[in-house]
């Protein structure tokens, strides 16, 4: 009898035994985070810089990279872009790109005394001219952050606010 349970014990360790004992499955994690089934291409990133400039983002320089969309007046971005701004401490930049975008109308000094009060350091903030990017991404709701593979395609979207510094996310992000 007690073989017969060893044994069935060992079966079921066989069977369950996968890549999510080393790498959280970040799906059942986050219910709000989509995985595309084959990554998607990408527009140019067309943004508005702190200078005004229109520049042109389409270096994803091998490595994986989080788009963030968000507004001021968003609640949920105001408790996200503190976690995103802090896991740069947690992955080094070499290995994750984060780009924010503001799609509010183009007011610099309201961005940095926002900064300031929700003590954002190591992050700069762009500006979708007319929301074109939005519509062009067909994005819906705020915050949303696209998660980009290092060959610049999307491979799957964030939709809603996220706790950035997670360890389970952080542990994912690391495998990717």
């Amino acid at each position: 009898m007690f073989r017969n349970i060893l044994s069935l014990i060992i079966i079921f360790f066989i069977l369950n035994t996968n890549n999510t004992y080393s790498q959280p499955n970040i799906l059942k994690t986050f219910n709000n985070i989509v995985l595309h089934e084959k990554p998607k291409n990408l527009p140019d990133l067309e943004l508005i810089n702190k200078k005004g400039n229109t520049i042109i983002f389409n270096d994803f320089s091998s490595k994986l990279t989080l788009i963030n969309f968000w507004t001021t007046w968003c609640a949920p971005c105001k408790k996200e872009l503190p976690e995103l701004d802090s896991l740069y401490q947690q992955i080094p930049r070499s290995q994750v790109n984060i780009i924010l975008i503001n799609i509010e109308n183009i007011k610099y000094d309201k961005i940095e005394k926002f900064f300031n009060k929700l003590k954002v350091k190591n992050l700069v903030s762009h500006f979708d001219n007319k929301l074109k990017l939005t519509k062009e991404l067909k994005l819906r709701g705020i915050p949303i952050t696209l998660i980009v593979n290092s060959d610049g395609k999307e491979m799957g979207r964030i939709i809603g606010d996220l706790n950035f510094t997670n360890p389970f996310f952080v542990s994912w992000i690391n495998a990717q």
